[in-house]
């Protein structure tokens, strides 16, 4: 016996039950009508066995349908056409394997996604936690002032400050100078992996060649601290004044009022869902929209953690809306994929 029969009798049981492939079925099939050893075993695999052989009916029941077709035609037909042999892969039993064939790539495909976006979602999640400002509380050399060449206020921190904010505006209060609120802050980040950085400096410029008063902002719960007073048309343009001031600036409780309208989107959706229980298809939308709210209050824990008050609102907002989208992608490809399997278990049961 060649390797090719060897192979085609492999083949032969798929072939039998139309289950191989359009390819396979032509290979086989050229096969056959040169081999009369494969065509025998063939045909002996297709021999219809008596039904009690195959442990589908007992003795008695196969006796009585043997009888029963033996005085009905109709019967003996019907018997006929299961028994007949049909061309493989035609009709709708391909067509129903393609679509198995379809189904199980795009639930690889979407678990594959779903584990990249939770996987991005872990990594923001670490990054900003590393990347979190500790702010610094101010200290005898921790910004330096001096005048530029060009008649510009510049700042020099120590080597502390892994980075800073300043903030220049018009008096509030209609003073003709202006006022340079400064931040400095490290992170778990900078400490570790971002090596000796330190020695930044910035030069603040104004549009106007007017006074600019130097706040130190520890954005602590401690007071402000003036630092000096540039003014770039004196002989001795930076005046320090160094001293606290009676103003605090406080922290931003937005994030705290956004956490809470999750809050209370969740609790509002489940009570629809609860009672949008009998509509399948309303229940599916509104288990998706839900996912939102839960992605947020994680993204919320993950960056802010349980302290709903921030002093870097743009800088926290911003991460918590990206981190909650890679999570709700995440989450509605999850959503997905348990609803597609719940839906194969029905039909299979």
């Amino acid at each position: 016996m060649s390797n090719e029969c060897n192979i085609v009798r492999d083949l032969l049981p798929l072939y039998a039950e139309h289950m191989a492939s359009s390819d396979t079925a032509e290979f086989v099939e050229a096969h056959l009508k040169g081999c009369a050893a494969c065509s025998a075993e063939l045909a002996r695999i297709r021999e219809p066995q008596p039904l009690y052989a195959e442990h589908m009916a007992s003795n008695d029941t196969a006796e009585f349908v043997e009888a029963h077709l033996k005085g009905c035609a109709a019967c003996s037909a019907e018997l006929v056409r299961i028994r007949e042999p049909q061309p493989a892969w035609k009709g709708s039993d391909a067509a129903a394997l393609r679509r198995i064939g379809r189904k199980m790539k795009i639930r690889r495909m979407q678990t594959v996604v779903m584990t990249a976006l939770f996987a991005m979602a872990l990594f923001v999640s670490l990054a900003a936690m590393l990347d979190a400002p500790v702010y610094l509380p101010y200290r005898e050399g921790r910004v330096t002032l001096a005048k530029t060449q060009d008649g510009a206020l510049l700042l020099t921190f120590d080597e502390a400050v892994k980075d800073f904010r300043c903030t220049v505006y018009e008096d509030p209060n209609g003073g003709d100078f202006y006022c340079c609120d400064v931040s400095t802050w490290t992170s778990a980040w900078a400490e570790r992996f971002a090596g000796e950085r330190g020695g930044l400096s910035a030069v603040v410029a104004t549009e106007q060649e007017k006074p600019i008063r130097v706040v130190y902002v520890p954005n602590d719960g401690t007071a402000l601290v003036s630092l000096a007073q540039y003014d770039p048309h004196a002989e001795d343009p930076i005046k320090e004044d160094v001293r606290v001031l009676s103003g605090v600036e406080l922290p931003r409780l937005t994030l705290g009022y956004y956490a809470l309208f999750a809050i209370a989107a969740c609790a509002v959706l489940a009570v629809l869902r609860f009672a949008a229980r009998k509509r399948a298809a309303c229940r599916v939308w509104i288990e998706r929209i839900g996912l939102y709210p839960i992605a947020y209050l994680i993204s919320h824990f993950a960056v802010a953690g349980i302290d709903w008050a921030t002093y870097s609102l743009v800088r926290d907002f911003a991460r918590i809306v990206f981190l909650s989208l890679l999570l709700y992608g995440g989450l509605l490809l999850a959503h997905g994929i348990r609803r597609q399997r719940r839906e194969s278990r029905a039909i299979d049961g």
